[in-house]
């Protein structure tokens, strides 16, 4: 994990698009994926490896604050440097713009998992878990946890992506993703705000649906009423739903990890 000081002979910051650009090691060849303040890119090197590459948007790359947030993730990513988390490659310098190069997940996000038997994502829920745990133990909250940002590696393992949103455990709790929010962020710790997420995430992994629909809990509405069919499902189901009446204020992560063992059994 690497900081590069790129030299180039273009203005970086106002190119279009870095299709077929060479950044470091790096030729950007197709859009993977666009947010609010950043793009991401398949990217390939000369031997053949591939990353992912994540920067600003064009209308941003002049912008210190939306670059200083991919430095803080690189120095995140590189400090924790858990298994279950994205890997970071390079830090790349760009005429004063941040390039991140990531680690390629080419298996997609756990969107399309949501509702099925649990033996098919409980290994990736568990990875959620365990990431977040690496996280705690540097004193840091992901801060947008859902299921878009758990994505698959090429060896079929789950690692928990974007960390652009990290918080401090102690400071104060946000919101990046309503469907996932705290009802009430007066008085909360980021650390509530993202056990309320994941169990919201374990429900809608359970149950194939948001627990409060996409609008969140922030808006009023109540907890999706009803059980899922699978008995397992069914049995973390509820566990999600205390921890979503608990507003995230259970014992920790340890709430979690006592669930998945609970019904490890009945997936072997």
């Amino acid at each position: 994990m690497r900081t590069q000081a790129l030299a180039t002979e273009f203005d970086f910051t106002a190119v279009d698009s870095p299709n077929g650009v060479n950044l470091g090691d790096w030729r950007a060849v197709e859009l993977l994926g666009s947010g609010g303040t950043a793009e991401v890119w398949r990217a390939v090197a000369p031997d053949g490896r591939e990353a992912a590459l994540k920067l600003v948007k064009r209308e941003l790359r002049r912008h210190p604050g939306a670059n200083a947030l991919l430095r803080r993730e690189h120095e995140i990513l590189h400090t924790v440097a858990s298994p279950h988390l994205v890997a970071a490659h390079d830090l790349i310098e760009c005429d004063g713009a941040a390039v991140l190069a990531l680690e390629y997940l080419p298996h997609g996000d756990l969107v399309p998992l949501l509702g099925a038997p649990p033996r098919q994502w409980l290994p990736a829920f568990t990875a959620v878990v365990a990431a977040l745990a690496a996280l705690e133990r540097h004193g840091l909250t992901h801060g947008d946890l859902k299921a878009r940002n758990v994505l698959f590696a090429a060896d079929g393992g789950a690692r928990l992506a974007d960390l652009t949103s990290a918080r401090p455990l102690e400071g104060p709790a946000a919101v990046a993703t309503p469907a996932y929010g705290l009802p009430e962020l007066r008085g909360a710790h980021a650390r509530e705000a993202d056990r309320f997420a994941l169990a919201a995430l374990l429900f809608e992994l359970a149950t194939g649906r948001l627990p409060y629909g996409p609008l969140g809990a922030a808006a009023g509405t109540e907890l999706a009423a009803g059980a899922a069919a699978d008995p397992t499902a069914a049995a973390l189901q509820a566990a999600a739903r205390a921890a979503l009446q608990a507003r995230g204020r259970v014992q920790g992560l340890s709430y979690f990890v006592d669930v998945i063992e609970s019904v490890r059994g009945e997936q072997d």
